[in-house]
């Protein structure tokens, strides 16, 4: 059985270049109090290079104390005080690589140690890198907002009573809530259409109907979500849709590449469902979305693509026949998937590539030839072998198989959406097969079903083989 240690799964997201610093700082004496701590770093990542699999204690235990007696505590607590270290790092690298952040905590610790030289250094240039900054997305608003509740607790703690930043606090306020509030609304709404969920929005009912007339809609990142939140809300008026790309567009420079990154996923969801619902232009805006964001860099995190949005990528590409780019996107990004879920992710993808083409054989070695660990992937896996036994003619597994995927699905704690979209697969693949094709009447009527079910994500397959 694989082992997870925290301390492991954080060793596997660093980079060359990260773990080169992180070495630079175990060695240092003022960080690291204990012996055998680098070396056990290097023993983890030697060991994750090779195998990317977790180490026994014993086998630690023997690198760092060869001919003593096993102890895991021994070997516990130097694994532990290796992560605490790591974090350390972590928070160090965070605040290096946000000056503005950084400037902001520092004058916060020079007020409280009544420096007042010190604080109001910290406080000008928190406030120059802040204007110099060519960002208007959540996050500056949530500095300029610390940046004044700073200056205002120092301005109390001085007795200063001439400017207390009232006015600048309460404006600000309000943009951060604004954002937070859409963005907040915006989940709920995504995640309560694939849920039988109805989620309370709170205070936002009362005052989003008058933010179309107010002057927060001329700040591009609130305009933004609002929009997001508008055509989530409102599936069939697109109006909003092309106001959040028109914002997009024109403001693209507003926003970092993590502050666009929520908005640019709401738009692809929004297109992607669109797409599900039979709109192949909103489909093409959707993978026109995942392009751009591939190559804006929007969509990768650490210059990584999640095995989520490859495959979502992958799923869109295939649903408009873009079969050539699909294989070249495979191919050429699959270097930048993380090694556990690499080959799985891939061989998945490339099982669903080669049944849209019609090549069942090549389809099923690919699917056969890794194992899914993600449920939702296995779902899709197993409702992709029903079609691949259909296709193939192999009545007893196709048989076999739905009985023991509608098993699977029964025994697993899966999302309504799942557990209805996929029992519905093997509902009407048994019908299917239990309705003779000379059956012209019955077979139109089971289309008909088909077509009025909300939730069945092989829909054009299931109608192309009721014909």
């Amino acid at each position: 059985m694989a082992r997870k240690y925290k301390l492991f799964e954080l060793l596997a997201t660093f980079s060359p270049a990260e773990t080169r610093k992180i070495r630079k700082l175990l060695r240092s004496p003022f960080f690291v109090y204990r012996p055998n701590i680098l070396e056990l770093f290097e023993i983890l990542l030697a060991h994750q290079e090779k195998k990317g699999l977790a180490p026994s204690l014993e086998f630690i235990f023997e690198k760092l104390f060869p001919r003593q007696k096993f102890q895991a505590i021994k070997v516990r607590g130097l694994m532990s005080d290796l992560l605490e270290r790591l974090e350390e790092w972590l928070l160090i690298d965070h605040f290096r690589k946000d000056a503005i952040e950084s400037q902001l905590v520092l004058a916060s610790i020079y007020r409280k140690k009544k420096l007042e030289k010190n604080f109001q250094s910290s406080i000008k240039k928190s406030h120059q890198l802040l204007e110099a900054s060519p960002y208007r997305d959540q996050h500056f608003y949530d500095l300029n907002l610390q940046l004044y509740e700073e200056n205002m607790s120092h301005q109390s703690a001085s007795k200063r009573t001439e400017n207390l930043f009232f006015q600048e606090i309460s404006q600000n306020t309000d943009i951060s809530f604004l954002i937070r509030k859409l963005k907040n609304a915006c989940s709920l709404l995504t995640h309560q259409s694939v849920v039988k969920a109805e989620y309370d929005f709170g205070i936002l009912d009362y005052f989003i109907n008058t933010l179309e007339e107010s002057p927060y809609l001329e700040i591009p990142i609130v305009a933004l979500y609002y929009y997001c939140f508008q055509f989530l809300k409102e599936e069939n008026n697109v109006q909003y849709f092309q106001k959040f790309k028109k914002i997009r567009t024109t403001y693209r420079s507003h926003f970092s590449t993590e502050g666009l990154r929520g908005p640019f996923l709401l738009g692809i969801n929004f297109c992607i469902k669109k797409l599900n619902q039979g709109d192949l232009a909103f489909g093409r805006e959707g993978l026109e979305l995942y392009k751009e964001g591939l190559q804006q860099e929007i969509l990768l995190e650490n210059k990584m693509i999640s095995r989520f949005t490859f495959t979502n990528i992958v799923a869109t590409a295939i649903k408009l026949e873009e079969f050539e780019w699909t294989e070249k996107f495979i191919n050429e990004r699959t270097a930048q998937l993380s090694g556990p879920f690499q080959q799985a992710t891939v061989s998945f993808n490339k099982a669903r590539l080669a049944f849209a083409q019609k090549d069942f054989g090549q389809a099923l070695m690919h699917l056969q030839s890794a194992e899914y660990k993600d449920l939702v992937n296995i779902l899709i896996a197993k409702s992709l072998l029903v079609q691949i036994y259909f296709e193939l003619e192999e009545i007893r597994s196709l048989e076999s198989h739905l009985d023991s995927f509608s098993q699977f699905i029964r025994r697993r704690e899966v999302s309504d959406y799942h557990r209805t979209n996929f029992m519905n697969v093997i509902t009407y693949v048994h019908k299917i097969m239990a309705t003779p094709a000379y059956d012209k009447k019955a077979r139109a009527l089971l289309q008909q079903k088909i077509r009025e079910e909300q939730f069945l994500s092989i829909r054009e397959w299931l109608l192309e083989k009721t014909e």
